[in-house]
C-alpha cells in the first residue's frame, strides 16, 4: 500500500446533562414501575415502559466517541455511539482544505466570527490537543475541531505541507 493513512479517536466528555439525561431516565423507569406494581395501576405500567423504551434509545447515545481515518487526501469524521453505532458525520477532501492549526493558533483568527460554520468533533476536554481545519465548500467555509494525533498530523503534512500549521 503505497498510500497515506492514519487514524485516530477521541472520547467525549461525558457532561453534567448526559448525567441528568441517565439518572432521569433511570429514575423514571424505577419510580414508574415500583409504583405500577405497587398499585396494580397499568397506566403507570405504561408510563415505566415508555421510560424503559426511552432509556433504550438515548443511554448508548451518551457514550460518544469520534473517529478520524485519513486516507490518501480525505478525511473522513465518524461518529461511534455506545461503542455499537457508526456514522458518517463528515468527508473532507485536502482540495478545500484552507488550514489546519491548533485551536488557538493565530491561523484559525480569521475565520472564528466570520459567520464561518462551526463543527466540533473534540472531546471537550480542557486539557486536549484540539486542532481546527478550516475547509471552503462552494462559497461556504467551515471550520472543523477534531483531535489528531501525531501521526496523522504528520501524514497530512506530507499531503498538504504549508497547509498544516505547528503553532
Amino acid at each position: 500500500m503505497d498510500g497515506l493513512y492514519a487514524e485516530s479517536r477521541a472520547k467525549k466528555k461525558v457532561t453534567v446533562k448526559d448525567h441528568l439525561i441517565k439518572v432521569g431516565l433511570i429514575a423514571g423507569m424505577v419510580i414508574f414501575f415500583g409504583l405500577g406494581f405497587i398499585s396494580f395501576n397499568a397506566v403507570l405500567l405504561i408510563i415505566g415502559i415508555a421510560f424503559l423504551g426511552l432509556g433504550y434509545y438515548f443511554l448508548p447515545r451518551l457514550a460518544t466517541e469520534y473517529e478520524y481515518v485519513f486516507c490518501d487526501g480525505q478525511v473522513d469524521f465518524d461518529k461511534i455511539n455506545g461503542g455499537l453505532k457508526r456514522k458518517t458525520m463528515l468527508r473532507v477532501d485536502f482540495e478545500k482544505l484552507v488550514v489546519i492549526a491548533p485551536k488557538n493558533s493565530h491561523a484559525l483568527d480569521g475565520y472564528r466570527h466570520n459567520g464561518v460554520e462551526v463543527k466540533d468533533f473534540s472531546s471537550m476536554e480542557a486539557d486536549a490537543k484540539v486542532y481546527g481545519m478550516v475547509v471552503t465548500g462552494g462559497e461556504r467555509q467551515t471550520l472543523i475541531y477534531f483531535e489528531p494525533n501525531e501521526k496523522m498530523l504528520a501524514v497530512m503534512k506530507q499531503k498538504a505541507p504549508r497547509k498544516i500549521m505547528e503553532c
